[in-house]
C-alpha cells in the first residue's frame, strides 16, 4: 500500500478514536436526540453495504453472485457469534432489561468487538482503494460516534459506576484504530479481498437490521427515526456517485 494511503489510514483511525470519546461524552449528557443518531448510523451502514461494499466485492470477485454468498455468509455467521457469545447489545421487544453491572459489561464488550470488525472493515478497504477506503471511513466514523454513545448508556442503564463506563469508552474507542492497523499490516487483493468485502457488507446490514434500527426504536419513537435511516442511506448514495465522477 503506498505511503500516502498508509497516513491516510493513520488519520482515519485518529478520527474514529475521537468519534467515539465525543459519542460517549454525549451520553454520559444523555443527549436528547440519541435514537436519531443511531437510525442515521443505521442508514450509512446500509448505504454503505448496498452502493459500495457489494459492487466492490463483486468487482474483485468477478461474480455478483459469489459477492452475495459471501454477504449472506458475513450475516449470518455474525448473527450466530452473537447468539453464541451473548454480545448482543440490542434488547428484543418483551425482553426485561436486567439491571446488573455484568450485563452491561457484556453489552460494552460486543460494542468494542463491533468497533474491532469496523477497523477491520476500514483497512480492508483501503487495500481495495483510497476512494472505497475513505467512504468506509466516513461510514465508521459516523457510527463510532453511536457506538460510543450506546457502549455508555449500556453500561450506565446496568449501574455501572461512571469510571467503568469512561474505561469502555477508551476500549470501545481504542478497537477500530486496531483493528484498521491490523487489516492495513496483511496484503490483500483479488478474489480474497472481495470475499472479505462481501462478508463485511453481511456484517453491515446485520448490525443495521438488527443492532441499530431496534434499539434507535427504542430510545426514540416518531416518524425522524425513520427519517435519519433514509437520509443516511441517501447520503452514502450521494457519496457513491460523487467519487465516481
Amino acid at each position: 500500500m503506498p505511503g500516502g494511503r498508509c497516513v491516510i489510514v493513520l488519520a482515519v483511525a485518529a478520527t474514529t478514536f475521537v468519534s467515539t470519546l465525543l459519542g460517549g461524552l454525549v451520553a454520559l449528557r444523555a443527549g436528547p436526540r440519541v435514537g436519531t443518531i443511531i437510525a442515521l448510523g443505521a442508514g450509512v451502514r446500509v448505504g454503505a453495504a448496498f452502493f459500495d461494499l457489494g459492487p466492490e466485492a463483486a468487482k474483485e470477485m468477478g461474480s455478483v453472485e459469489s459477492a452475495m454468498v459471501f454477504a449472506a455468509l458475513g450475516f449470518l455467521v455474525f448473527y450466530l457469534l452473537e447468539r453464541v457469545t451473548l454480545i448482543h447489545v440490542g434488547h428484543e421487544a418483551g425482553m426485561p432489561v436486567d439491571r446488573h453491572e455484568h450485563v452491561g459489561t457484556l453489552g460494552a464488550g460486543g460494542m468494542s468487538v463491533h468497533s474491532f470488525m469496523d477497523g477491520l472493515a476500514i483497512g480492508a478497504a483501503f487495500h481495495a482503494g483510497t476512494e472505497l477506503g475513505l467512504l468506509i471511513a466516513v461510514v465508521v466514523i459516523l457510527h463510532d460516534f453511536s457506538d460510543g454513545i450506546g457502549t455508555v448508556s449500556v453500561l450506565l442503564a446496568n449501574g455501572a459506576p461512571r469510571s467503568t463506563a469512561l474505561r469502555w469508552l477508551l476500549v470501545d474507542a481504542a478497537a477500530p484504530v486496531v483493528g484498521a492497523l491490523a487489516a492495513f499490516a496483511i496484503r490483500i487483493e483479488g478474489a480474497a479481498l472481495g470475499a472479505l468485502l462481501g462478508l463485511f457488507m453481511g456484517f453491515f446490514l446485520y448490525v443495521a437490521g438488527a443492532e441499530l434500527l431496534p434499539e434507535a426504536h427504542r430510545k426514540e419513537q416518531g416518524w425522524v427515526v425513520l427519517a435519519a435511516t433514509f437520509v443516511g442511506a441517501l447520503f452514502i448514495y450521494g457519496a457513491t456517485q460523487v467519487l465516481a465522477i
